[in-house]
């Protein structure tokens, strides 16, 4: 019992769930250790210029939990070190006890200092399991409820709602976070494990035919891999054209050559160098690391060459590129910032804006509050649609979308598009046409749901890079006896060239300041590709930068 509670406590430090944990842990406590010393000197200079202000009561509080924040930021920071999961609990608990005491309890059950209890909940669910996002969210609801009974005002519903919400999207987003790690890492070792295997066949390849030199090259030659062979005295002397197109140095500039010839690149960092020679110390095989190459990433192995007297007579080296493999996990780093940026600040909208609903229930309606509660709309309607997005990715990935076999009207769902975005165009100042080939059937077979989830995707993107005073035309052709068209042409800022090649990749987005403007996960047209794709079509794009773009869907025409 005392191993499990002691394991549970001081984890491997090898797993890497946890290693990743004490990191953001590490950060969290020291950012809020900056933060809580910088909120402590601002308002010690404002009680210092205002004396008066020390008798109340708003001021006393935040300084004692700013003193405390301090304090136990530096504590959790230290014992992180010993226990990642100890530290983890004392931060969250520290932000629970901080943020009860950092303002009146008017405030925290119903007034500006409401949002603060969201923090944990998100925070969570990143150094801890993904579900303890529920656990704060209950211990969060008990301190707002508790605090709205002692000021005899009713519980915040709301804001409770807004919890649980907010609970589940960041246990879903950690969750799938964590799964889609723990994949990558499974990919990553067992690409790993075959350049060891590759390599160790290959060693052993090169010492039963190292008098043959023809079978010798013709076997480096045939390989994707780029590979060099080195003496005992540390010079080249074998290198396949791979090795070439990986590193950029000719095979005449690293046969006869030493290892610091082939890294005297510019495009090889000064700190790789070390890691690179050190192939040489080491007996046997080395284990796999990677370096980064210029643009690219290239994974290195090496391994001793013996002979049949087993006698060492150099040393083997193979590069990979796995360039991809890298920009995978940037890209998934890169979605965990994207989301918790655009779920989190929908959230905080309808917390603030509903609070302001909320503290005039009793009175009429204004003007102004009905713009706000249009923003509350506005700001939910795009939370949902992110939400949406994941779930719909999700369920692609996994195998578990279903294409449905229905008759539906060509002209209803061009129609449904055109009221679905009409307002959406106009407010933009931008002219949504629609039109129809007169040679369409009036009925067809397909997924009217998913058909008018590509057409509005497609037509959102449209208008969202579309200026305004330009043209966004959705049109519905026949293209063929056997196949339809679905076709959204804009006049915006078009793609660039390079980025066509992955604008229908899950998570990517086309690299401008307009598309960070816009906003996304980079979801819409990757999800529209894969349904095309369940739908046996194909989608296509022609796009000029400055010339607008022109999406095409081609679908098979069934009728009956």
């Amino acid at each position: 019992m005392w191993t499990k509670i002691r394991s549970y406590i001081f984890p491997d430090r090898n797993d890497p769930d946890e290693t990743r944990r004490q990191e953001i842990v590490r950060i969290l406590s020291f950012g809020f250790f900056v933060l809580s010393l910088l909120g402590l000197v601002a308002i010690l200079v404002f009680l210092f210029i205002n004396p008066e202000r020390w008798v109340q009561q708003d001021n006393q509080l935040t300084v004692i939990s700013a003193v405390v924040a301090i304090l136990t930021s530096a504590g959790v920071y230290q014992f992180n070190k010993r226990s990642s999961r100890i530290a983890s609990f004392s931060l969250l608990l520290l932000l629970v006890v901080v943020s009860t005491f950092s303002d009146t309890p008017e405030q925290l059950s119903n007034g500006r200092s409401l949002f603060i209890f969201t923090i944990p909940i998100v925070i969570s669910s990143l150094i801890f399991a993904p579900a303890s996002s529920f656990f704060f969210a209950v211990v969060n609801t008990i301190i707002v409820s508790v605090l709205a009974r002692q000021t005899d005002l009713p519980p915040n519903i709301t804001a409770i709602i807004g919890f649980f919400m907010l609970a589940f999207i960041s246990w879903f987003s950690s969750r799938n976070l964590e799964q889609a790690l723990r994949e990558l890492r499974v990919i990553n070792a067992e690409l790993d494990q075959r350049v060891v295997e590759r390599t160790s066949e290959l060693s052993e390849s090169l010492t039963r035919e190292a008098a043959q030199a023809s079978q010798r090259e013709a076997i480096l030659n045939s390989i994707a891999d780029g590979v060099v062979v080195f003496d005992n005295h540390g010079s080249a002397i074998v290198a396949n054209p791979s090795i070439t197109a990986l590193t950029g140095k000719p095979q005449e500039a690293i046969i006869g050559h030493g290892i610091s010839n082939l890294l005297s690149s510019s495009e090889i960092e000064a700190d790789q160098h070390a890691r690179i020679s050190n192939i040489f110390a080491r007996e046997g095989a080395v284990p796999t690391f990677r370096v980064n190459w210029g643009k690219k990433t290239l994974s290195v192995n090496a391994a001793e060459v013996r002979d049949v007297n087993n006698q060492s007579i150099g040393t083997v080296a193979v590069f990979r590129d796995v360039t991809r493999e890298a920009e995978l996990e940037r890209m998934k780093d890169t979605f965990v910032a994207v989301v918790s940026h655009e779920l989190r600040t929908p959230l905080n909208a309808i917390l603030g804006f509903a609070e302001m609903i909320k503290e005039t229930v009793y009175g009429p309606v204004s003007e102004s509050q009905k713009k706000v509660s249009v923003r509350i709309m506005e700001n939910t309607r795009r939370l949902l649609s992110i939400v949406s997005e994941l779930l719909d990715q999700a369920q692609i990935q996994s195998g578990r979308m279903k294409i449905n076999s229905e008759p539906c009207n060509p002209s209803e769902l061009l129609k449904s598009v055109q009221d679905t975005m009409e307002h959406i165009s106009s407010e933009k100042g931008v002219n949504l046409v629609t039109e129809i080939d007169s040679r369409m059937p009036q009925t067809l077979i397909g997924d009217s749901q998913r058909l008018q989830q590509i057409m509005i995707n497609l037509t959102n993107n449209a208008i969202k890079f579309t200026p305004k005073g330009g043209e966004v035309r959705v049109s519905i052709n026949k293209a063929g006896d056997k196949t339809w068209q679905i076709q959204v042409k804009d006049t915006g800022e078009g793609i660039p060239e390079e980025a066509r090649e992955y604008i229908f990749d899950t998570f990517r987005q086309v690299e401008s300041s307009a598309t960070r403007n816009y906003g996304g996960v980079g979801l819409g047209l990757a999800i529209v590709k894969q349904l095309v794709e369940l739908m046996n079509g194909r989608i296509n794009v022609d796009s000029q930068t400055n010339a607008g773009s022109v999406f095409t869907v081609t679908l098979p025409l069934i009728t009956n």
